[in-house]
Parts: C-alpha cells; structure tokens; sequence
C-alpha cells in the first residue's frame, strides 16, 4: 500500500533527474565552443508504476539515458562527399603544379621553341654558309633541348613529392585507425553506463571525419558501440584491433601501391580519397603525360635525323669535301635528346644542303617544312598539333578538377552547416532548459519540504 515515503521516493527521483538535467545542459553550454561536440539530451521517461486496489500509481520520473542529437545519414552524406573532395584537392593541387612545369603558351615553352627551331632552318636555306646563322641555330637548339630536360625533370620531381605526399597520408590513415581502435576498447569498457561514452564517440567521429577524406571508407557499429571501419574489402578497424598500410614502389616506373601489414600482405586497392587520387596521379595520369612528351621528343628526333642524313655538310679539309648521313640529334625521349656532338663541334656539319652547291639550302628548308608535316596519329597531326593536344588535355584535366573541387566544398560545407544546426550547441535553448531544470528541481525540492512537514504533524500526534 503506498504511503508517505513513495511521495519522498517521488521527489527523490525528480530531484535526481532534473538535477542530471542540469548537468547535461551545463556540460552543452561549457562545450559550445569545442570542435566535433554533439549536443547531448537528457531522455526522462515516467517511472514504473505501483499496482495498487485502485490500478497503478504512478512512481515519478527516471533518466532513461544520455544521447547526443547525431544525424547518422548526415554523417554518412558528410563522408561520401569528403571523399570526393579529398580527392579533387589532390588532383587539383598536383595538377597546378603540372600546368606551372609546362608553362603553355610562353615565349620558353617547347612550342615557340619549336617553332624557333624550324624557323632557324628557314633562315639557314637563304645563307647555307652563313656561320653565323649556324652558330644561332645550335644555340637555339639546345636551347630547346634543355626545356625538353627540364619538363621531363619537373615532372619526375613532381612524382617524387606525390610519393612523399602518399607516404605521409598513410601515416596520417595509420596514426587514425590506431586512435579509433584506442577508442573502441574505452567506448566498449564503457558500455553499459548511462551515457554511453558519449564524449568518446565525438573523439571518434571526428577521426572518421578525417580518415573519410584520405580514404573511401565503409564503416559500421555494433551494439555495444565498437566501430569496424574497411577500405576496398581490407579491414583497417575491427574492435580494438587495427591493420596498418603500408606504401610500395615497383617497377621501371616506381609505380605506387598499398599492402596492408598483416601476415598475407594483402593489397588495397584504394581507388578515392586523397590516397586514392595520389596513386592515379602518380601511376598514371603523370607517366601519361610524359609518355607524350617522350614521344613527341622522339618523333621530333626521328624526323629531323632522317632528313638531316640525306643533307650534306659545309666542305671542310684538303682538298674540300662535304660529308653526309650525318645525325643531327641523339636521344630517343625528353631526357635524352641532345645535340650530335659533330654538330655541336663543329657547325660546318650542319647538312643544310643537298648535293653540296654553293647556295643550295633544299635540305634546310624540307627540315623547316617539318613543322607543317602531320607525322602524328596515322599522319594527321602535325607535332605543333600533338604538343598541343598534351598541353589542352593538361587544361581540361585541371579545370575538372578545380570545377570539381570547388562543388565539393559547396557539398561539404552544405552538409556540415546541416550536422551544425541539428548537432551543435544552441546557448538559447540551453538556457531555455537550465530554467526548466531549475524550476524543476526547486518544485521537487519543495514537494521534500512538504513530506518533511507532514511527517513531523504525523510524530507530534503520537
């Protein structure tokens, strides 16, 4: 039967869940300011009643539990996006460095210097004697030689920062996954209690929030709040437990991948994220390129040497002779073509003419014609046209991925704007509820006083 002390065991309660209340809020405004803080909520929920003869009685109000206000598909919308914009920074940042290395169109680019070189041999075939002109056409050509070297050497310091780039983000995703697995094992000793650790699951959002834009990850949480996070099928978290990665350079081309270090050393195919987009650039968007550049370094050698050793040079010796099938380049790609040393030696071994007359430039003026001979794609590119086709596809690979990039922060930001209005801390519905609790725990505390009364009128009548 109920009596006085269910209407203390009532306040008691009261008193207890609206001071918790209290303590909530408070602990909300004291982190209004602190980065990845969720908002958390008290959940009251009335207590179990107390059959009596007349029904149930009601016994007051218990804290059912502590929970933070997180959008779980907004978290997940928030991390696909990061992906992607891990992926276009990457993209962008590296690709801006390549645009700066080919520096189209400029007075020291590879295209006027080409077409400085052709236009020496122009005014080579007007004077084929002229040593002067000669001189001006060597110094002109290894002026073209060294921007050959020159773009072939920046963008194989540009995969070595890629690398360098690539090793520090794995450590970034190693150091991460660590952490999470840290967390796991204190958010699962924790289970059980009334908050449910939910500072440490806000520690351990943020590290997923990091990690979604180094890698594309897919994650999940079992009951007691451990968190399994993979990559491409490959464990990186499982409990308290992590996998680290690990970077590998193969082959000719030092081409980049990721083994996982365990005792299989499996491979990860990471394919997003910053990693994702690093390991395309080296592997293959940046050989691509200069593969074309290989190329057109090497037609452009081809091309000239086989006109050039039909050509016949100055007449030198005695008595004067002219030689022939004389090279006027060596080197097969843009890290070894060079000048022929008789021509470097000695300009006189210039071939310039064809059957070694005085005056006669025909030989010259076929190389200077060269510019205008489509010797590209099955002959129907010129190598202007070809160099230019590297230079465009350079363009549109940058502006994608600035266009990219600049979406992506929209989406990300968009989408953190949302988990900020219905995560983060509003100081004006917490006052709200410190006056509610307030007020709350002051009628629980009168409703005390009046019990305390009541059972003194009950002593004094003994």
């Amino acid at each position: 039967m109920p009596g006085i002390f269910q209407s203390l065991d009532i306040a008691r309660r009261a008193i207890y869940a609206n001071r918790l209340g209290l303590d909530v809020a408070s602990h909300n405004i004291a982190n209004v300011n602190t980065p990845g803080y969720t908002r958390q909520r008290a959940n009251l929920k009335a207590a179990l009643p107390l059959n009596i003869i007349q029904g149930q009685l009601g016994m007051g109000v218990t804290v059912e539990s502590v929970t933070r206000a997180r959008n779980q598909l907004l978290d997940f919308q928030f991390r696909r996006a990061n992906v992607s914009l891990g992926d276009s920074e990457a993209r962008t940042m590296v690709l801006r460095q390549l645009e700066t290395v080919i520096n189209e169109p400029s007075d020291g680019g590879i295209a006027s210097l080409m077409n400085g070189f052709f236009a020496e041999f122009s005014n080579l075939a007007s004077d084929p004697e002229n040593t002067a002109l000669r001189n001006t056409l060597v110094q002109k050509t290894e002026t073209l030689v060294a921007a050959f070297h020159d773009k072939n050497t920046q963008i194989l310091e540009i995969q070595s920062g890629i690398r360098k780039d690539t090793q520090n983000s794995v450590n970034q995703v190693n150091e991460l996954t660590r952490r999470i697995a840290d967390l796991n094992k204190k958010i699962d000793g924790n289970s059980g209690l009334l908050g449910g650790s939910n500072d440490l699951k806000d520690q351990r959002d943020q590290l997923l929030d990091k990690l979604s834009k180094l890698v594309d990850i897919r994650y999940s949480e079992n009951r007691n709040g451990n968190l399994s996070v993979s990559a491409n099928g490959i464990n990186l978290v499982s409990g308290n437990t992590f996998n680290e990665l690990s970077v590998k350079t193969a082959g000719a081309g030092n081409g980049l991948s990721l083994t996982v270090t365990n005792k299989a050393g499996d491979a990860v195919n990471i394919k997003g994220g910053k990693i994702g987009a690093l390991l395309k650039l080296h592997n293959k968007t940046l050989p691509d390129i200069k593969n074309k550049l290989d190329n057109l370094a090497k037609n452009f050698v081809d091309e000239v040497n086989r006109l050039h050793r039909t050509g016949k040079t100055l007449p030198t010796g005695n008595p004067p002779t002219s030689a022939t099938n004389i090279d006027f380049f060596v080197g097969t790609d843009s890290a070894s073509i060079d000048i022929a040393a008789p021509i470097r030696d000695n300009v006189s071994n210039i071939a310039a003419s064809k059957d070694g007359a005085v005056g006669n430039g025909d030989v010259a003026v076929s190389i200077a014609n060269l510019r205008n001979r489509k010797v590209f794609e099955q002959g129907t590119q010129t190598l202007s046209d070809y160099y230019t086709n590297i230079i465009n596809n350079v363009g549109t690979q940058i502006e994608t991925a600035k266009n990219e990039n600049s979406s992506q922060e929209q989406v990300v930001n968009q989408i953190q704007n949302q988990r900020n209005s219905e995560s983060g801390v509003t100081l004006d519905e917490e006052m709200t509820n410190l006056i509610k609790f307030q007020r709350s725990l002051e009628a629980s505390a009168r409703v005390v006083r009046v019990v305390y009364d009541v059972l003194n009128t009950v002593i004094n009548m003994v």
